[in-house]
């Protein structure tokens, strides 16, 4: 895994495949933006450490998915191929517990100061304080 920081409410298989499925909702292939979806891997654990029931239905969902590539792949859902996670996620995709996933993973990643710097977004305050309010914007033709 990338960190020494342990997962307080998943297992460390469950753990794994969550980190794999919130890969494939963020695909980002930049090192470090892979490193930052473990960040929002724990930041989704501790809040699970509260919520019961619902760390009870993840875990559940977490060990399905992994026990269906195993089942079909012969091997851990995080070890196989992106596509072959994709193609997995997309028959979950408009579950409850999948859409609540993607959200919270989005929510999460894309609200990191790293994040922005990575992808090149100044953040909702320029470096010279002007924010985006005199840039020109007005004067694109939206048509």
């Amino acid at each position: 895994m990338e960190s020494t920081e342990t997962f307080q409410a998943l297992l460390p298989e469950e753990a794994q495949t969550l980190v794999a499925v919130m890969k494939r909702i963020v695909p980002h292939n930049d090192a470090t933006l892979q490193e930052l979806v473990w960040k929002t891997a724990m930041a989704y654990d501790a809040q699970l450490v509260a919520h019961v029931s619902t760390r009870q239905e993840v875990r559940k969902n977490l060990r399905e998915l992994d026990m269906q590539a195993r089942q079909t792949h012969a091997k851990p859902f995080a070890e196989i191929p992106p596509d072959t996670q994709d193609a997995m996620l997309k028959t979950i995709e408009d579950t409850s517990f999948f859409q609540s996933l993607v959200n919270a993973t989005i929510s999460d990643f894309y609200n990191r100061y790293a994040v922005w710097t990575a992808l090149g977004y100044p953040g909702l305050a320029q470096r010279d304080g002007a924010g985006y309010l005199h840039k020109g914007y007005d004067h694109l033709s939206w048509d």
